[in-house]
């Protein structure tokens, strides 16, 4: 039975891994337990914003995609990590630092937003020979 508690009412206890999120701007908290699905607030939020965390056993790469959903950047998971346990708590930090005691790394969104995962789709338009290109 793993526990999480970011503090207050953030709370959740699972069967499996679990981690909790919460944000001091907007008093919000998302929870989630391994294998379970969404969870997210809808919210957006960036770098600076402060929060607390908890994450009691759960893969790395299930902890990036919740940050993920959480976060206006993309955050970034080394393949070899993704199923690295992780047991971390955290307390008033910002979400740059809970990233950074992660390991992880964020960037722009490469694309549109589609739901909640960032698609790219590169589309090169075939080019000409200089020989036939309009003038």
């Amino acid at each position: 039975m793993a526990t999480c508690n970011a503090g207050g009412r953030c709370k959740i206890e699972c069967t499996g891994g679990c981690s909790c999120v919460y944000v001091y701007e907007t008093d919000t908290c998302t929870c989630e337990c391994y294998d379970d699905v969404g969870g997210s607030s809808g919210q957006r939020f960036t770098l600076g914003n402060k929060i607390n965390v908890s994450v009691a056993g759960l893969p790395l790469g299930q902890v990036a995609a919740q940050l993920d959903r959480l976060l206006v950047r993309d955050v970034l998971v080394p393949a070899s990590r993704t199923r690295e346990k992780v047991r971390l708590t955290l307390t008033s930090v910002t979400f740059s630092a809970a990233l950074k005691r992660l390991g992880l790394r964020t960037q722009r969104p490469l694309g549109g937003r589609v739901g909640r995962r960032t698609r790219q789709t590169l589309r090169a338009r075939p080019r000409r020979p200089s020989n036939l290109r309009a003038r």
